[in-house]
């Protein structure tokens, strides 16, 4: 049983929660995590900004270990340094962001993966797809909208950066870049930031202003002035279409597929 209030656990003949104090009806449970959020397909997750604030304080924290393992690793990796880096930097962020959510949420509420949204899309299944293109077009486009603006800026320091084609294994190997960048880490951030910290933040915020908090804090963590702007705007707009479609697999295309092809330019355009 968990308080509805502020989702820490409380006993089942509770009359008061022990955490926040706040009385508690006993004879109506708190929803499932399965229930949806009301005006929201997205599920109704038992974790709070609490539990939100720490998994990214977490998460920011594994980054310098993550970095620094990755670094030294490339570097035995002679001319291939800059690939073998990012690809075990991807799996390892991945790996943290999965063990925090599993801990902070999952595990600690006993909840299964639906409670993530990762289960089928509430929508037509001729229809999300469809959708999830709508949205990485659209992200798409605002990304060559905002990089038109600042390019008038006597500065580069606000146009997103250019991704070196050194992060991509060279022939068939090329495959293993493409899964850390357009498989793996789409999955793993789609699962903590719309399916964790949206999640979490929705039921107090409400939708919409969980939705701008949730894309700042994804666009905060690519720690690129540059990329600030455009971030933010693909972060909204993949929570937008989790909270339409009441599952994260429609974000987790959109996500690859904006990935694919700023590896496919980085490799074969650029």
């Amino acid at each position: 049983m968990y308080c509805i209030h502020c989702g820490q656990p409380r006993p089942f003949d509770a009359a008061f929660c022990p955490h926040c104090g706040r009385a508690l009806d006993i004879a109506q449970p708190p929803p499932p995590a399965a229930a949806g959020l009301p005006g929201s397909r997205i599920p109704l997750v038992p974790w709070r900004g609490g539990q939100v604030a720490y998994g990214i304080l977490l998460v920011l924290v594994s980054i310098v270990p993550v970095t620094l393992l990755a670094t030294a690793l490339g570097s035995l990796a002679g001319r291939y340094d800059v690939a073998l880096s990012v690809w075990t930097s991807s799996h390892l962020m991945g790996l943290s962001i999965l063990v925090v959510v599993w801990a902070l949420g999952l595990r600690r509420y006993r909840v299964n993966l639906s409670a993530l949204g990762l289960g089928a899309p509430r929508m037509p299944h001729t229809l999300w797809p469809l959708v999830s293109l709508g949205v990485m077009v659209a992200s798409l486009v605002a990304t060559i909208i905002y990089s038109a603006i600042v390019s008038f800026v006597p500065t580069d320091i606000l146009l997103p950066p250019e991704i070196p084609g050194e992060i991509a294994f060279p022939g068939p190997a090329a495959a293993a870049t493409f899964q850390a960048l357009a498989v793996w880490t789409p999955l793993t951030e789609e699962i903590f930031f719309r399916g964790f910290i949206f999640a979490g933040l929705a039921p107090r915020l409400g939708p919409w202003r969980a939705m701008l908090v949730s894309a700042l804090v994804f666009s905060l963590f690519h720690l690129t002035l540059g990329l600030l702007v455009p971030v933010f705007i693909t972060g909204f707009l993949l929570a937008w279409l989790y909270r339409q479609t009441g599952s994260i697999w429609p974000s987790i295309l959109a996500h690859a597929g904006q990935n694919t092809l700023a590896v496919l330019a980085t490799l074969y355009w650029v």
